[in-house]
Formats: structure tokens, sequence, C-alpha cells
């Protein structure tokens, strides 16, 4: 008989705390009154300890990261009198404070809560905030309208009260049409739309994607039903999670994700077992499910690369993307962009999984002006989906996990790249992606290039570094990106550029992405033709050099 483990620590403070603390009672306590294990509860509030003893990051959701003007300049706000004025957008589609005090926790919690926005189950073994295409709503390529399934499953108060102890975070994506743009191989759950004719009247429907996420081990979501008629999307979604429930390993962390089922379970015993708890709950019409034919889709390409300015399926209005450094935004920033929404679109503006900002339902007619003001304030819009475009996570700066300064390295590459615009207009279209830790917050693993934080052992301690990865995708198939070297901090950059310079001296007919190149040749060929002996600066030095500064930030934190 195999022995029955116990539950991990992590699943008996989900038995044994209430997450939804009284954040007015927190204040009244010392912080040193407070467990650690209360404080890991606090991420059903959407709040985590930050690395500096006694702050806080507080993440909102935002479904499909839309949201009005009037409410990112209360959001704004509430970062300038409680948060040190900065924002930071994430890869779904989100806000986040930083450097937020115990004492005000519930402050920020009430005044959010005024205008509609909240930040429970933003964090946490819950459902998360529904993610989804950048231009949803507005997109030529959309198949109807998606939005109001974003917000159904997002409001959805089973989700909300009910299902708030899973296994592990479970994230549902809804895409508006078949491209990658959606990220649908990602997530937990994925919703794409697609159309079929019915006694000759065009209906839509949708197909099905489960099993997707990344963190330490990567997996990609496989093909489930290739036809669900509408009215079931919330009940595969309901059912779907009640799976997750039952079925998510509580002794091991690492294996209570919707993949690890999935990936067990194989795409047709799911999509099976979906039907029997289905069934079990009385839900009608199930035989008009389709399940489909293989568990691997073809995910077609996005449609976009490169355009600072979208036409919108609206006639004479298009949606202006802006490019954010390293998703930063002061409160100051975010009000200017708030208020250019009012001005010249539909007072709203969504984030982006590239951790970008867009102004939507632009007249044609004012696009010019709004260019000419956003530029001119300093904010970069050349680029997109090129080099310049990366998305890299908060690193050793704030995070507790993260062994590696993406914020410095950063820094580094795009000083490095980003200017030369000939130089990464001749590359073509390249994701790159920077991750401070092995947790993939920011997506390394479907990178072109993709960095993953690491400690190289020196002979007397260790020094900070990334491992590189390429080859990742989300169209086709997907392909998880493979291991190429491991280098220190210092060494990111010129290994950077001879990887992309072999990638211009090899590509196929001058037009081959680099994705497809490097899957192509190999990682054994990359790393072979590597010069891995550099002589650059000593990053310890440079880091004990910043142990000041940083320490100077935190004394300078506002009381």
């Amino acid at each position: 008989m195999i022995e029955k483990r116990g539950l991990s620590q992590l699943e008996q403070d989900k038995l044994n705390i209430d997450p939804d603390f009284d954040f007015k009672d927190i204040a009244a306590k010392p912080f040193s009154d407070l467990t650690t294990n209360q404080i890991g509860m606090f991420k059903w509030t959407g709040i985590y300890h930050q690395l500096q003893p006694g702050y806080f990051m507080m993440r909102l959701r935002i479904a499909g990261g839309l949201i009005t003007a009037a409410k990112l300049k209360v959001v704004a706000d509430i970062a300038e009198r409680y948060g040190q004025g900065e924002l930071c957008i994430t890869t779904r589609q989100c806000l986040q404070f930083h450097f937020l005090q115990k004492d005000d926790l519930h402050l920020v919690i009430d005044e959010l809560a005024a205008v509609g926005i909240t930040s429970k189950n933003a964090c946490g073994d819950v459902v998360r905030n529904v993610t989804s295409c950048p231009l949803q709503g507005v997109c030529k390529h959309e198949i109807g309208d998606v939005r109001s399934v974003i917000e159904t499953i997002d409001a959805d108060k089973e989700f909300l009260d009910e299902q708030r102890n899973l296994s592990r975070k479970h994230k549902i994506n809804v895409s508006g049409c078949g491209a990658a743009c959606g990220l649908q191989l990602i997530n937990c759950q994925s919703w794409v739309p697609c159309e079929r004719e019915i006694k000759g009247i065009a209906v839509r429907g949708w197909q099905y994607f489960a099993g997707g996420g990344l963190g330490r081990n990567p997996y990609l979501a496989q093909w489930i039903f290739s036809w669900v008629p509408e009215k079931l999307v919330t009940a595969i979604t309901s059912a779907a999670v009640e799976i997750h429930r039952l079925h998510g390993d509580r002794t091991t962390r690492s294996l209570g994700r919707l993949k690890i089922i999935v990936a067990r379970f194989g795409h047709q015993a799911f999509a099976l077992e979906l039907i029997r708890i289905m069934r079990e709950r009385k839900v009608a019409d199930l035989d008009e499910l389709e399940i489909a034919p293989q568990a691997t889709p073809k995910i077609p390409p996005m449609p976009f690369a490169g355009e600072s300015v979208v036409p919108q399926r609206q006639e004479d209005l298009s949606t202006v993307r802006v490019m954010i450094r390293r998703s930063e935004i002061s409160a100051t920033e975010a009000i200017q962009f708030a208020t250019w929404a009012e001005q010249f679109g539909s007072a709203e503006i969504i984030f982006t999984a590239r951790q970008n900002l867009q102004i939507r339902n632009v007249p044609d007619t004012k696009v010019a002006e709004l260019v000419k003001l956003i530029t001119s304030a300093g904010y970069r819009m050349q680029g997109h989906d090129y080099l310049p475009d990366i998305v890299a996570c908060v690193g050793t700066t704030l995070c507790n996990l993260a062994v590696s300064d993406t914020p410095n390295s950063y820094r580094q590459v795009i000083d490095a790249f980003a200017d030369d615009v000939d130089f990464w207009s001749d590359i073509g279209p390249l994701r790159i992606h920077m991750n401070g830790c092995p947790n993939s917050c920011a997506q390394h693993w479907i990178a072109d290039i993709g960095l993953r934080g690491t400690r190289e052992m020196q002979k007397n301690g260790s020094e900070e570094g990334f491992s590189i990865f390429v080859g990742g995708a989300v169209e086709g198939s997907g392909h998880i990106a493979e291991h190429v070297v491991d280098v220190s901090s210092k060494a990111v950059v010129p290994i950077m550029k001879q990887l992309l310079d072999l990638y211009l001296k090899d590509r196929n007919n001058g037009a081959e992405h680099f994705g497809v190149y490097a899957r192509r040749v190999g990682v054994k060929y990359l790393r072979e033709n590597l010069d891995l002996d550099l002589d650059v600066t000593n990053v310890q030095q440079v880091n004990q050099d910043l142990t000041a500064v940083f320490a100077n930030v935190i004394k300078e934190a506002k009381p």
C-alpha cells in the first residue's frame, strides 16, 4: 500500500486561516505579531510581502487589461499617496502597487472598492483575472465581440467566492480570434472563438484548450474541444475549475497546477471528465460538444508586428500603442495617459501582456496629434514586437524569489541595442523576455530569446547571471524555448549580440524569423559558435557599489 503523505504547510494554512482578512484589524497589530503563515495568506487579497521588510506589493484584478481613464486616475492617485508614486504593468494585463505599508492596506482596498476595483483573487490558489488579446473589441480579425465572455467569466461568483482553495493558481484566457496574440497555449484554460454555418446562418462557437502553464516546468495547452456552443462556455470553465479542485496535488506544490492534471488525463479523457461533471450538474445540450481530433493545435501567427497605430474594425478609428520602459509607469504618467485617452479616444486604456498600454478608439484625424504628444513626452512607439519591446520582471529589486537583477540587465540591453534602428529592423520581429528566477513571471519559455535568473558559482561565492534560452513559440503547435548557455550578468549583452549576429549571417533568404532559425539550427550549433571567453567588467564589484544605493532607497521610502 502506498503511504499517504500529509498536506503541505500551505495547504494546512488554507484550511486553518480565513483569507478574507479585516485589514483594519491588521493595521492595529504590530508587524511582529503577524505570523509568516498569515502574511502568506494575504495573497488571496492580491498582497505579497516584498523583499524589503515591512513593505507590500498589491496586484489589482483588471479583466482583459481594460480600464477606464477615470479609474486609472484613481489608481494613480492611490499610488501617489501610498505607493511612492509608481505602478507596474504585469504580464497578465494588471497593475501592481509596490512599497505599500501594512497600516495603509485597508485604506487602499476601500478606495479601490469605491470605484469598482478589487485585488481579491489577484494572487493565491484561486482563479486569477481573465486575460485576452490587447485588441479585444476593436480588432479587424476578431470574431464577434468577446468582451462579454471575458466579463462573465471574470465576475463569476463561483470563482470569486467559492472556488478559493485550489491546489495552485488557475489562469484563464479568452482570445478574440484564432491567432497567437491571446497566448492561448500558456493558460490553464483558453477560449478561442470560431464560426460555422448552421442552417444558412453564421454562428459563433468556441474552441477550447486546457493544460497550459509555465513556471519552473512548462507545459503547452492541449486542444480539448473543436466546437463548443457559446451557451456552454461558462459550464465548461466551471467544470475545469472543479476538476482542478478535485484532482490537484496538495502534497507537492510543483504538481498542483491544472497542466499536470490535463497531461495525466490526455485530451480525450479530460474532455470526457468535463462532460461527466457537467452531466452531474444537469447541464443540457452536451451532445453539441465536439472533442478535438488531436491534442496538438495549429495556432495561426500573430497578424501584427511593429505597428504603432492599428486601424480598428470600427470605421475611421485606430488604436495607438505605446511601449512602457520595463513595465514601470509613474502616477503622473498614468494620469497623463488617462487624460490623453479622454481627450483623443473613448476614455479607455488597455494594458498588454507585453507590459505596454494602448489608447483605443482614437479618430484617425486625431492620431497624428496624439502620436506627436506621446513621442514628445519621451515614450517609444517604434519597435513594438521587435527588440526594444522587452518583457521583464522586477528582479532582485523587489522580489523575494529573484536571484538576478533583471532591471539592470534590461537597461543594459536597451542601452546597447534599442537606438540602433537599422540593426533591430534588419533582425525583424523578436520577442525577448527576462526573468529573475525560474518561476517564469516574465514568460521566458515562450520567447525567441529568454533569460532566466541563476547564480554562477565562483571561487569565493557566487555571481548573479542568467540561463539563456532560444526558440520559444506560441504559434503553430507551440514550442518551449531550449537552453543554450549560462552566463554571468555582465555577459548578457555581448552574448546576445553574438546570437543575433549568427542569426543575421545564417538565416534563410534574409527573412527567416529568429525563432524559426533557432529551432532549425539547434542549440548545439549556437552553443558551439559562441565565444564565452569575454573580457567584461566584474559585476560583483558593481553589485557591491549598488548596495549603498539600495539601502538609501529603502531609507528614503515614505513613512
